[in-house]
């Protein structure tokens, strides 16, 4: 026996020639130990993990047939065991740690395996319906609430712990009694499944060999022909095993809100011995024998009550209708007059069912989802049903198992397969415990507070590479303060950049990534830089043309340029070395993006706080002077428009990239960020539409506001060099230019202007940054400008919602008014109208139609002066130096341009759209 040692015992090197007994390997250790220097730590970390580790490894080399828990597991385990050296050699370079013998460190405590080792005692506390409902409301993040809000605290998150939270001196978790709170909703399920798995095991329920469509179908990842209920031998039909016992598991994120006190809706069901549909036909059986149980005994109450006299006719009714129920639903309707329709029967049994229906989702490999579910609704709780996961076996160059897969894995084996610690960890409904078989998920969650991988986490982001985004998300989410060492290490390799690139669905990247956006305690802005600071920017938001799929996305190269530099596209190079240098140039180009984004968050709580206070202090103004602001139902005041903070969030990742087109397959040029939104994250319509319209005004606010800070550093200037006593007052913008802006942007005004205050003061920055002598330098604060024009739209010029007010005409009066044909000049004159609206917020109706007659006449004088013709009573072409404003108003400030037809007059082919 040869053990190495350092200071605390952390590390140590076990082999035992010709020795495949583990008490022998004990023996042996505590002989050495006792003899030598001895250190609990170093006791507890060779009794625990080592000669364990060890004896199953060598079991399994001496016979590989065993298929024992142990044996299965050892591999596994063997990854665990190196995760947890990985991480006591981190721990050890770790200043901060305490190097003393008794100092308490989780790679101390290694796995479990049996269920009297993981389980942990468990108080079960039940709860009102109202008590779940105020967790719910306190987890929920509403729309309305600003994401500057302090983060949770740990007191917000406070988990559910009796005993003391550390490491006995022995190096294992003192873990030992935990709380969780149960709704009544969640007791009478766990209840309803207990009572389902203890009928099946006395054999007291008959499974139906062939349900109906009606109780199960297929609902994805299943062929054509395997998806018909009516398939003989389809996996997921066959009946359920013969076992002695079922343990029932809810397994992740269930229990870890639960440890947490953090309200949950969402219960997967894990089974040791049968597939998820197995168990779920077991309890639709149990439901379906409740439910005859309940009409007999109703038939057996009627009949005793009118044997006794009492409503006998009334009662013989009622069962003689149940019969006749009961036969319709088995027989065929018979038809009377009309045809009948299958389609109304079919809703009328579905209504009819008392049973929930069972939805099987088959698995899918190749896009990392490994396991079939089973799904139902039970008494308004969503369920998923899976069997516990086994190790799985591969072919060279795949990650699809073969058939030497095992079909069920142990709950240690399944523990080891999960992507986190804190995910690992079960609660077995029938002992009613909570189990840790890692031996670490309750430390890693509720003491130590950090995102660990059971297993090296290399192998665990490439068995699904969508883990790496759940880590972010979990670690911003849970307040935890940084990844794990290996776990950063292994998101910034190259391997797992790809695998996330090419293996995952763009639907779940997008889902995942929406799942940082909002939710319970989001942090977008935390979120969004840990991509960026783990280099996986370009794989989240791909570029067109980079991912499966989306290969013949374009019919030419992308082009514009990013911060100024025009963008090296490598398509269309026929020297491959040309080709490759191009390729690299880009990729640097679109790293200094992502770099950009970075930096461009770092700005954007200023700008952030700032508007929250720019805000506050306008509502203050206005309820002082008895102004009208709204009221959003809780007594707070707002503002017409808000901020939508994760478009705003969205919108500043990628701002770098707004300058990027290409033309798609049908030549139209489309902006990369909106391919970014459509295909690389699948999101919807109105989230393209949105990004789209936002980040295509972003320029022309940023140039609003970089006039804005050249004001308030002239005024500066002046005021330090006269009196400093003479008070400044900022020119307001042209009310005209900012109307249209507002009009084209309409709710996403206030969203495009933070946008482009960070643009705008990244802008600054990096002029200041070139110029050495700090010419450029002033003293206003960041987020002045955009405080001053919000406070000039909202109070100044009183522009806010601007697009919502009516046109003093519609089309049909312009066309009355001015004897004009219905065509592009009735646009013509739409847009006068906003214009002189905006320029005139007070003028009255007929000021209005004064002006449009008055605007006629100027471009009848015009016309007639140029030589141009005049077609017909009230028609007319305008010259092309004012064509730029002919068209029909859109509300964007731009108008549609008008055509030539073929007998050189000029037409409109579009529908008139007015203001409303």
């Amino acid at each position: 026996l040869i053990i190495n040692t350092n200071q605390v015992g952390l590390a140590m090197d076990i082999s035992v020639p010709g020795c495949a007994n583990d008490l022998l390997i004990k023996d042996a250790v505590d002989s050495i130990l006792n003899k030598g220097n001895k250190s609990p730590a170093a006791d507890g970390h060779v009794n625990n993990l080592h000669s364990t580790l060890k004896s199953m490894e060598e079991a399994a080399e001496v016979n590989k047939a065993d298929k024992t828990e142990d044996a299965a597991a050892a591999p596994l385990l063997h990854k665990h065991h190196q995760s947890l050296t990985a991480q006591s050699a981190a721990d050890n370079t770790n200043e901060d740690v305490d190097m003393s013998p008794t100092s308490k460190s989780p790679s101390l405590i290694g796995p479990c395996h049996s269920i009297e080792e993981a389980s942990v005692n468990t108080t079960i506390e039940s709860v009102t319906m109202e008590e779940a409902g105020n967790n719910k409301q306190k987890d929920a993040l509403p729309d309305n609430t600003s994401m500057l809000d302090a983060p949770p605290s740990h007191e917000d998150v406070a988990p559910s712990v009796i005993a003391d939270a550390a490491a006995d001196e022995t190096g294992q978790s003192a873990h030992q009694n935990v709380k969780i709170s149960l709704t009544p909703e969640e007791e009478r399920l766990f209840q309803l499944l207990t009572s389902s798995a203890e009928a099946y095991e006395a054999n007291q329920l008959t499974i139906d060999p062939n349900p109906p469509q009606q109780k199960i179908s297929a609902r994805g990842g299943f062929t054509k022909q395997t998806s018909s209920s009516s398939v003989d031998g389809a996996s997921w039909l066959k009946p359920p095993p013969k076992v002695e016992r079922i343990e029932i598991r809810v397994a992740g994120g269930w229990v870890r809100d639960k440890l947490l006190n953090q309200h949950s809706v969402d219960v997967d069901v894990a089974l040791d011995c049968m597939m998820g549909v197995q168990f779920a036909r077991i309890v639709q059986s149990y439901l379906a024998l409740q439910d005859q149980e309940k009409e007999e005994e109703m038939k057996k109450t009627m009949m005793l009550e009118g044997e006794t006299g009492v409503n006998g006719d009334s009662e013989m009714k009622k069962i003689e209708a149940i019969d006749n129920e009961e036969n319709t639903e088995q027989s065929p309707p018979k038809k009377k007059g009309k045809s009948h329709n299958p389609h109304a029967q079919q809703k009328k049994q579905k209504q009819k069912s008392k049973q929930p229906k069972i939805g099987v989702i088959g698995a899918n490999p190749s896009q990392s989802k490994h396991l079939e579910t089973a799904t139902m609704n039970i008494q308004g709780i969503d369920v998923d049903f899976v069997n516990l996961r086994a190790e799985e076996v591969y072919e060279s160059n795949s990650r699809i198992p073969t058939s030497k897969t095992r079909m069920f894995g142990s709950p240690l084996e399944d523990a080891l397969r999960r992507d986190f610690t804190i995910n690992s960890l079960f609660y077995n409904i029938r002992s009613h415990r909570i189990e840790d078989w890692t031996g670490r998920g309750l430390d890693d969650l509720l003491l130590y507070r950090r995102i660990v991988t059971p297993v090296d986490a290399h192998e665990t982001f490439h068995d699904d590479p969508l883990r790496v985004l759940r880590a972010i998300r979990f670690c911003v989410r849970l307040d935890f303060s940084t990844l794990d060492e290996q776990i950063r290490e292994a998101a910034m390799s190259k391997r797992v950049h790809h695998s996330l690139h090419v293996k995952v669905s763009r639907e779940r990247v997008g889902k995942e990534l929406e799942g940082m956006l909002t939710g319970k305690h989001a942090r977008p802005g935390r979120a969004l830089d840990m991509i960026a600071d783990l280099h996986l920017a370009g794989s989240v938001f791909a570029f067109p043309g980079s991912f499966p799929g989306d290969h013949d996305y374009a019919s030419g190269p992308v082009s514009g340029h990013i911060l100024g530099v025009e963008y090296n596209c490598s398509l269309g190079m026929a020297d491959p070395c040309s080709r490759d240098e191009a390729i690299e140039e880009a990729a640097r180009q679109r790293a200094r993006g992502w770099g950009e984004s970075k930096r461009l968050l770092s700005v954007l709580p200023t700008v952030m706080e700032g508007h929250v206070d720019e805000r506050e202090k306008i509502l203050r103004e206005k309820t002082e002077q008895g102004g009208e602001v709204e009221d959003d139902g809780s007594g707070a005041m707002l503002l017409p428009t808000t901020v939508n903070e994760r478009l705003l969030h969205l919108c500043v990742f990628i701002l770098p990239f707004h300058n990027l087109t290409f033309p798609d397959k049908k030549g139209k040029v489309v902006s990369v960020t909106a391919q970014m939104i459509k295909e690389s994250l699948k999101f919807p319509v109105r989230d393209i539409q949105a990004v789209s319209k936002i980040l295509s005004h972003v320029d022309e606010m940023a140039t609003i506001l970089s006039e804005v800070r050249s004001q308030l550093a002239a005024a500066q200037s002046t005021q330090e060099e006269g009196d400093g006593e003479t008070p400044f007052q900022l020119t307001p913008p042209c009310r005209l230019r900012a109307g249209l802006l507002l009009r084209a942007l309409k709710e996403h005004w206030v969203t495009c202007l933070l946008t482009a205050a960070a643009w705008e003061i990244r802008s600054q920055q990096r002029l200041d940054e070139q110029d050495a002598q700090g010419t450029t330098a002033t003293s206003i604060p960041d987020d002045q400008p955009s405080r001053e024009f919000y406070r000039a739209i909202v109070d100044d010029l009183d522009l806010d919602e601007c697009w919502r007010v009516p046109p003093h005409l519609n089309g049909k009066e312009i066309i009355k008014e001015l004897s004009l044909p219905k065509g592009p000049l009735v646009g013509v004159y739409l847009d006068d109208q906003i214009r002189w609206m905006l320029l005139n917020p007070e003028g009255a109706k007929e000021q209005c139609r004064t002006h449009l007659q008055e605007r006629k006449r100027e471009r009848e004088q015009e016309c007639s002066g140029d030589g141009e013709e005049v077609v017909g009573e009230g028609k007319m072409v305008v010259d092309d130096q004012n064509e730029v404003n002919v068209g029909v108003a859109i509300g964007d400030g731009q108008s549609s341009a008008i055509t030539e037809g073929e007998n050189g007059a000029k037409h409109f082919s579009k529908k008139i759209r007015s203001e409303n």
